[in-house]
């Protein structure tokens, strides 16, 4: 199925204008990432992150599994062609970092999210 990138531009909680290409896609990436699977009926099954599947888990176990659920996460839109995790930082004692960056069909885009686990 062809996934158009022509969506709503979101700034501040605000909409501004209609965009497409590689800025929608920059949008689209984090929206994946902040938003929970399984959650929003308007989103179908792959559509999400299971980051609230770490909490409650160590750190060890959390660094671990964060890359591949980021992996998993944004792969599942196939207008991303590859995702690289490069660090995964701790950034307190409930907090990891993802840095890495993902492909898409309209070029690179920079990966950044905080993921909230909590070490038991």
């Amino acid at each position: 199925m062809d996934n158009p990138t022509k969506t709503y531009q979101v700034k501040n909680g605000r909409i501004l204008n209609k965009f497409d290409g590689h800025d929608a896609m920059v949008q689209a990436v984090d929206k994946i990432l902040k938003t929970e699977r399984f959650v929003y009926p308007i989103y179908d099954n792959q559509y999400g992150n299971d980051f609230f599947e770490l909490f409650g888990k160590n750190f060890d176990y959390a660094t671990v599994e964060v890359e591949r659920m980021v992996k998993e996460a944004l792969l599942a839109d196939s207008r991303i062609l590859t995702v690289t995790v490069d660090d995964i930082e701790v950034l307190d004692k409930t907090i990891l970092k993802v840095h890495g960056s993902c492909t898409t069909i309209y070029g690179d885009i920079p990966i950044e999210s905080e993921v909230s686990v909590n070490d038991s």
